[in-house]
Protein backbone atom coordinates (compact mmCIF):
# COMPACT_ATOMS: atom_id res chain seq x y z
CA UNK A 1 0.00 0.00 0.00
CA UNK A 2 2.78 2.30 0.28
CA UNK A 3 4.87 3.63 -1.94
CA UNK A 4 8.32 5.76 -2.05
CA UNK A 5 6.41 9.08 -2.74
CA UNK A 6 5.03 7.81 1.10
CA UNK A 7 7.61 10.05 3.27
CA UNK A 8 5.80 11.92 5.67
CA UNK A 9 2.65 11.18 7.71
CA UNK A 10 0.09 13.28 9.27
CA UNK A 11 -1.98 11.99 12.57
CA UNK A 12 -5.29 13.37 13.89
CA UNK A 13 -4.42 12.96 17.38
CA UNK A 14 -2.23 13.15 20.18
CA UNK A 15 -3.19 10.38 22.91
CA UNK A 16 -2.26 6.78 23.66
CA UNK A 17 -2.64 5.24 20.28
CA UNK A 18 -0.59 8.08 18.25
CA UNK A 19 2.36 7.55 20.57
CA UNK A 20 1.96 3.62 19.25
CA UNK A 21 1.88 5.49 15.78
CA UNK A 22 4.45 7.59 16.60
CA UNK A 23 6.80 4.32 17.66
CA UNK A 24 6.11 2.68 13.96
CA UNK A 25 6.63 5.66 12.14
CA UNK A 26 10.09 6.38 14.01
CA UNK A 27 10.73 2.70 13.06
CA UNK A 28 10.33 3.22 9.16
CA UNK A 29 11.75 6.29 9.35
CA UNK A 30 8.69 8.03 8.68
CA UNK A 31 9.02 11.69 8.84
CA UNK A 32 5.40 12.51 11.25
CA UNK A 33 3.26 15.74 12.41
CA UNK A 34 0.84 15.50 14.51
CA UNK A 35 -2.44 17.65 15.04
CA UNK A 36 -4.24 18.28 18.78
CA UNK A 37 -6.67 20.43 20.14
CA UNK A 38 -4.76 20.04 23.69
CA UNK A 39 -2.35 22.85 25.26
CA UNK A 40 0.82 23.19 25.27
CA UNK A 41 1.71 22.14 22.22
CA UNK A 42 4.89 19.90 21.85
CA UNK A 43 7.23 19.30 19.51
CA UNK A 44 5.91 18.10 15.84
CA UNK A 45 2.64 19.40 17.00
CA UNK A 46 0.53 21.53 15.17
CA UNK A 47 -3.49 22.66 15.85
CA UNK A 48 -5.89 21.26 12.98
CA UNK A 49 -6.45 24.90 11.67
CA UNK A 50 -2.78 24.71 10.54
CA UNK A 51 -3.26 21.59 8.63
CA UNK A 52 -3.79 23.34 5.15
CA UNK A 53 -3.96 22.02 1.32
CA UNK A 54 -0.42 22.82 0.61
CA UNK A 55 0.46 20.20 4.04
CA UNK A 56 -1.13 17.75 2.37
CA UNK A 57 0.01 17.99 -0.53
CA UNK A 58 3.43 17.10 1.53
CA UNK A 59 2.12 14.77 4.23
CA UNK A 60 0.34 11.86 1.95
CA UNK A 61 0.02 9.51 4.84
CA UNK A 62 -3.15 10.53 7.56
CA UNK A 63 -3.31 8.74 10.49
CA UNK A 64 -6.54 9.35 12.40
CA UNK A 65 -5.99 8.39 16.04
CA UNK A 66 -9.09 9.72 17.97
CA UNK A 67 -12.73 8.30 19.00
CA UNK A 68 -14.22 11.59 16.12
CA UNK A 69 -16.66 9.68 13.85
CA UNK A 70 -16.93 6.39 15.46
CA UNK A 71 -20.29 4.77 16.86
CA UNK A 72 -22.60 6.35 17.60
CA UNK A 73 -21.24 9.70 16.28
CA UNK A 74 -20.97 8.53 13.16
CA UNK A 75 -21.80 12.02 11.46
CA UNK A 76 -18.72 13.29 11.93
CA UNK A 77 -15.28 13.58 10.79
CA UNK A 78 -11.71 15.38 11.80
CA UNK A 79 -11.87 19.10 10.40
CA UNK A 80 -9.40 18.97 7.70
CA UNK A 81 -9.40 20.23 3.95
CA UNK A 82 -10.50 17.15 2.47
CA UNK A 83 -10.77 18.57 -0.88
CA UNK A 84 -7.07 18.55 -0.76
CA UNK A 85 -7.07 14.43 -0.60
CA UNK A 86 -5.66 12.81 -3.60
CA UNK A 87 -5.41 9.04 -5.30
CA UNK A 88 -1.49 9.66 -3.99
CA UNK A 89 -2.79 9.73 -0.53
CA UNK A 90 -3.02 7.06 2.06
CA UNK A 91 -6.02 6.82 4.65
CA UNK A 92 -5.52 5.35 8.09
CA UNK A 93 -8.60 5.42 10.40
CA UNK A 94 -7.68 3.32 13.76
CA UNK A 95 -11.25 2.71 14.06
CA UNK A 96 -13.38 0.34 13.10
CA UNK A 97 -17.03 1.33 13.92
CA UNK A 98 -18.29 1.90 12.00
CA UNK A 99 -16.05 0.00 9.36
CA UNK A 100 -15.83 2.91 6.93
CA UNK A 101 -16.33 6.47 9.06
CA UNK A 102 -17.15 9.63 7.46
CA UNK A 103 -13.07 10.01 7.43
CA UNK A 104 -12.93 6.49 5.20
CA UNK A 105 -15.86 8.00 2.77
CA UNK A 106 -14.26 11.32 1.87
CA UNK A 107 -10.96 9.05 1.28
CA UNK A 108 -11.93 6.46 -0.99
CA UNK A 109 -14.53 9.46 -2.57
CA UNK A 110 -11.38 11.23 -3.59
CA UNK A 111 -9.55 7.92 -4.37
CA UNK A 112 -7.32 7.44 -1.93
CA UNK A 113 -6.17 4.00 -0.40
CA UNK A 114 -7.91 3.47 2.68
CA UNK A 115 -7.72 0.98 5.68
CA UNK A 116 -9.60 0.83 8.99
CA UNK A 117 -8.34 -0.73 12.28
CA UNK A 118 -10.24 -3.85 12.11
CA UNK A 119 -7.02 -5.63 11.84
CA UNK A 120 -4.90 -3.63 14.33
CA UNK A 121 -7.86 -4.51 17.07
CA UNK A 122 -7.66 -8.52 16.04
CA UNK A 123 -3.59 -8.44 16.20
CA UNK A 124 -3.60 -6.89 19.50
CA UNK A 125 -6.33 -9.58 20.54
CA UNK A 126 -3.83 -12.33 18.79
CA UNK A 127 -0.70 -10.37 21.25
CA UNK A 128 -2.42 -10.24 24.35
CA UNK A 129 -3.83 -13.73 23.87
CA UNK A 130 -0.31 -14.91 23.70
CA UNK A 131 0.80 -12.52 26.56
CA UNK A 132 -1.43 -13.43 28.97
CA UNK A 133 -1.37 -17.62 28.32
CA UNK A 134 2.19 -18.14 27.81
Amino acid sequence: MLESKHKKALILGTGGASKAIKYILNKFQIEFISASIEEPLFENEIRYNQITDELLEEYLIIIHATPIGTFPNVDNCPDIPYQSITSDHVLFDLGYNPEETLFLKKGKAAEAKTKNGLEMLHLQAIRAWEIWNS
